[in-house]
């Protein structure tokens, strides 16, 4: 071979590129992320040294960001950081994440893995579509441990591409302060209705100094909350804090739940002031979830690349606070329609199918409105969006 031929070989070769990424396509892949190391150019020669590993970033951590949606490109921490900071011991910490999918893939949690047992959480079942929000509630039993205590949460999202986010939790369980039970607790409620529910505050830190005399431990009063809810402080056992006479100082704290509370799950926190300068706030969680009088799950319903004239479905499940039947349903047409339970007899929780049968190719967009038997005839919409292909 001549020179002259070698050299247009090598040319040829250096002229070779990478295929470009398609743009706004699905998560990245692999899924993850990774950030320049490299230090600041130096003067001084650097002596040898192996070769140090790349940090890693899970791109799922983007999801927890509560900005996320306003600007998507971010670049995510290492891990998703909450600090429930100084409560009472044996308070249950609890806090909510909207999760927010900003990718053009559907995504949904597949596995949550816990560092410790003081950790807990509630499932997000439902798929999150490009664009779309969701729930994710951690909580932690500060009555498993005293004093500083960092634990960690993994949740890995799926299914077609995998990554899964680091969640770092912590607090301080202070011992000199104890909430029993460790959290108000309302469970699930009516909507429209009232609920009450108690917790019982006990101080054991010692004596309070004031100059040249002590004084008692006690609640001062109630910070001001846009929350529903009415909170009342009664003392229960007066004492000098001596270990000698009359005990302990506790406290009762009677919350309600307002009848006005929306319908949706309740995750507030109540702000109580103290005489205390080194803890002058103590912290009470709440949660619960009012239940609207009629509900549909999921709250829409979607279809993705249906071929024209051919036929998909979906179930959903329609249910209440007592048995009831589907009347009717407005909205239907040839396009999208439902089919109803065959026998219509009373039932708390009711599965509907729902058909999607495009007639061209293009976007469709439905609300389908169910009305019931119950008081009033409550009715619930069902928003129904689909796309029709060739």
């Amino acid at each position: 071979m001549t020179r002259s031929a070698v050299l247009l070989l090598a040319l040829s070769a250096l002229s070779i590129s990478r295929p470009a990424l398609a743009q706004g396509t699905a998560p990245p892949a692999p899924a993850i992320l990774t950030l320049p190391t490299a230090p600041p150019p130096s003067t001084t020669p650097a002596a040898p040294s192996a070769p140090q590993p790349i940090p890693q970033i899970p791109w799922a951590n983007k999801f927890f960001l509560p900005d996320i949606a306003q600007n998507p490109s971010q670049i995510p921490p290492a891990m998703i950081a909450w600090d429930f900071k100084d409560v009472p011991h044996g308070t249950l910490c609890s806090h909510t994440f909207t999760i927010t999918n900003v990718y053009d893939e559907p995504m949904q949690i597949v596995e949550v893995r816990k560092s410790c047992h003081c950790l807990d959480y509630v499932p997000m079942p439902q798929l999150l579509r490009p664009n779309e929000t969701g729930q994710f509630t951690v909580t932690m039993n500060t009555g498993k441990f005293v004093g500083h205590n960092a634990q960690t949460l993994y949740i890995t999202f799926g299914p077609k591409y995998i990554s899964t986010a680091v969640l770092k939790l912590s607090a301080t369980s202070k011992a000199d302060v104890t909430l029993s039970p460790g959290a108000i607790a309302f469970g699930t409620v009516s909507l429209g209705s009232t609920r009450s529910e108690s917790v019982e505050i006990e101080y054991r830190g010692g004596k309070l100094k004031e100059g040249n005399k002590t004084k008692e431990w006690k609640i001062q009063g109630v910070q001001a909350t846009a929350a529903p809810l009415d909170v009342k402080v009664n003392e229960v056992k007066k004492g000098l804090n001596l270990g000698l006479f009359g005990g302990p100082p506790k406290f009762r704290v009677d919350v309600m739940l307002k009848a006005n509370a929306p319908p949706g799950p309740i995750s507030e926190q109540i702000s109580l002031t103290t005489n205390d300068p080194s803890n002058p706030v103590v912290q009470v969680m709440v949660t619960g979830t009012v239940q609207a009088p009629l509900e549909v799950s999921p709250a829409s319903v979607h279809f993705d690349g249906i071929v024209a004239n051919q036929v998909a479905t979906q179930r959903v499940m329609v249910r209440a606070g007592k048995p009831f039947r589907i009347l009717q349903v407005e909205g239907q047409d040839e396009v999208v329609s439902v089919d109803l339970p065959p026998i219509a007899t009373p039932l708390p929780v009711h599965v509907l199918t729902v058909k999607f049968r495009p007639a061209q190719p293009g976007t469709v967009t439905r609300v389908l409105r169910l009305q019931t038997d119950l008081d009033g005839k409550v009715t619930v919409n069902l928003p129904v969006n689909g796309e029709g292909t060739k």
